[in-house]
């Protein structure tokens, strides 16, 4: 049985971490060594691809350790689907349950990588001794879960504007779901109109304090557009009140990272160092996508297709392949809206059995 585990885990470092968990080790055949940076390459991968979930508004659905990849990357397990209206738990599939919710996605895959752990483990034990893979699996699973949160940390603060190192995005986006689950709110939308709020009042050290204009611009205004507000419903006026106290709160701070001493401004310096060049408006953009593959639309254009139209499929595909474009005015009226009532509650479009 070790020998068959071995095979797998050859293959798997091959195809998956050449360079870094195959090519190291096989002229030696350092299998344990090589299990060793398996698993930690497969750790970074899969905590980065659920963090990228969030980031996106991505349910898997059934992210159980069956349809999870050792790669990390994504591959169409379905039920899936992207978040209309905000909720933590949300999902596609009825029988999603909590564990596999929007936002218990990472620890579901956390959960998976220590399935795979407990998988591997056998052929570290056997080569390099029990001792020494005991201790390895617990140095690895304390990194791991440090790994899974620190990436959904960054995913926040990115899209709050924030470098991603930045520690002080933290205690805002804990004071903003609250809000999201007082009121009815589309998750894409929301991030971002707040990313059209730093493109209007750009973040400078004489940054604007029109809070309330700010506040106008990230509720939109659904008489001009219908569907162009993030907010499902219109905000009562003490949610108001509270979204005006919270867009304060999150610019002082943001425009305080951006000072010269700030946590942000240290953080870009320090990616410019290692040649990276991206400004903070630029990086926030690219958190937050405008246009993502909603239900209702996809049904639409299975529709259309079906009857000899693939004009709106072709369309679909473009618009995704830059999701984070502003895209024409055509377009936005089009796809950057959110869902009808309706479409929050039809079988086989909401959710999916």
């Amino acid at each position: 049985t070790v020998m068959i585990l071995e095979k797998l885990i050859w293959h798997a470092a091959y195809r998956e971490f050449p360079k870094t968990a195959y090519d190291p080790y096989k002229d030696s055949d350092d299998i344990g060594n090589a299990a060793k940076a398996l698993l930690k390459c497969s750790m970074n991968g899969i905590a980065t691809m659920v963090a990228g979930w969030i980031r996106v508004g991505f349910t898997q659905g059934n992210f159980n350790a069956d349809n999870c990849l050792v790669g990390g990357r994504q591959m169409d397990y379905g039920p899936f689907g992207f978040v209309d209206e905000y909720h933590p738990l949300y999902a596609k599939w009825t029988g999603s349950g909590e564990h596999f919710g929007f936002l218990n996605q990472p620890q579901a895959g956390f959960t998976n990588f220590a399935v795979m752990v407990e998988s591997v483990l056998p052929v570290i034990s056997a080569h390099c001794g029990a001792e020494e893979a005991s201790k390895f699996k617990e140095e690895l699973m304390a990194e791991g879960a440090a790994m899974f949160q620190g990436k959904v940390d960054e995913v926040f603060r990115a899209k709050l504007g924030f470098h991603p190192t930045d520690e002080a995005a933290d205690e805002l986006w804990s004071e903003l779901e609250p809000l999201f689950r007082e009121t009815r709110v589309d998750w894409t939308m929301f991030w971002r109109q707040l990313y059209e709020v730093v493109k209007q009042f750009p973040v400078t050290p004489d940054a604007s304090t029109d809070y309330g204009d700010m506040l106008k611009v990230l509720v939109a205004d659904d008489g001009k557009r219908a569907g162009s507000s993030p907010f499902y419903e219109e905000l009562s006026t003490e949610s108001r009140a509270k979204y005006l106290k919270w867009i304060k709160e999150w610019r002082e701070t943001l425009v305080a990272s951006y000072k010269e001493d700030g946590a942000s401004a240290k953080g870009v310096a320090a990616d410019a160092a290692t040649g990276e060049d991206i400004s903070s408006e630029e990086r926030m953009r690219l958190a937050n996508p405008k246009y993502i593959l909603r239900e209702r639309t996809l049904v639409d254009a299975y529709g259309k297709a079906a009857n000899g139209d693939e004009y709106m499929i072709k369309e679909l595909l473009d618009l995704v392949e830059h999701p984070y474009d502003e895209g024409t005015e055509a377009l936005s009226e089009k796809y950057y809206r959110r869902a009808p009532d309706e479409a929050l509650k039809a079988g086989g479009t909401a959710y999916m059995s």
